[in-house]
Order: C-alpha cells, then structure tokens, then sequence
C-alpha cells in the first residue's frame, strides 16, 4: 500500500477549516463518501476521516483507504495537511486522487476564504 500527502495554508482559523470539512451541507460532493468527526477530544486541531467506498472497494485492491486532516493555527493562518493512507499502488483510485487532492484542496481554500465554492467549468 502507498499513501499520498499534501499541505495548504488556509487564511482562516481551524476551527473553519474543520467546520468546512465536516459539514456536507457546506461542501457537497466533493467529500463524498467520508465519514469524519474530530480523532479526539484532547486534540481539536486533528481530524480524521475514513473513506470507504463500499460499493466500490475494486478500484482501490479491495482495501479502505484512511484520510487524516492535520490543521495548525499559525496566526491568522491555518496549515492544513492532508495524509491519505492505504491507498494500492494499482488501483484507479491512487490515479485519481494524485491530481484529485490538488484540486479538493484548492476548492476548500476558496470556501473557506471567499464563502463561495470554486467552480470548474469546462471550456467549449
């Protein structure tokens, strides 16, 4: 198994960011599939979320794959890294989340920053 990892700095506080990531009604879609909540209550800056996608577990060798969300507050900023876990080095789904993340993590920036989710639209 294989994992992936990246980071951003969001200009707004943890607690955004994690209110971002785990309320569905703030960013649908694009957390499908994820179960989260906070990994303890000793430490709020960590969330932890598990992606198991039930129905579809052949597109990652059969296997859950975990996803942990680390936020630091650095002043008036939040670091945000982004661990994902148990990923198959064969399976389609490592293929579409290596530029998948980027692109979660740049529509979660503009949400949480603007209050407007960032849109993709295709060009004719």
């Amino acid at each position: 198994m294989t994992s992936l990892a990246f980071g951003i700095y969001l200009r707004a506080t943890p607690q955004r960011v994690c209110q971002a990531l785990a309320d569905p009604a703030l960013v649908p879609g694009w957390l499908a599939g994820m179960s989260s909540g906070p990994a303890g209550e000793e430490d709020p800056r960590r969330l932890t979320c598990e992606w198991l996608l039930a129905d579809y577990l052949e597109i990652n060798g059969g296997c859950v794959s975990v996803v942990r969300f680390d936020l630091a507050a650095m002043g008036g900023v939040t670091r945000l890294m982004v661990h994902h876990q148990g990923l198959d080095p064969a399976g389609s789904l490592l293929t579409a989340l290596t530029p998948g993340w980027p692109v979660i993590l740049s529509r979660l920036k503009t949400l949480v920053e603007t209050d407007e989710p960032l849109e993709f639209r295709r060009s004719a």
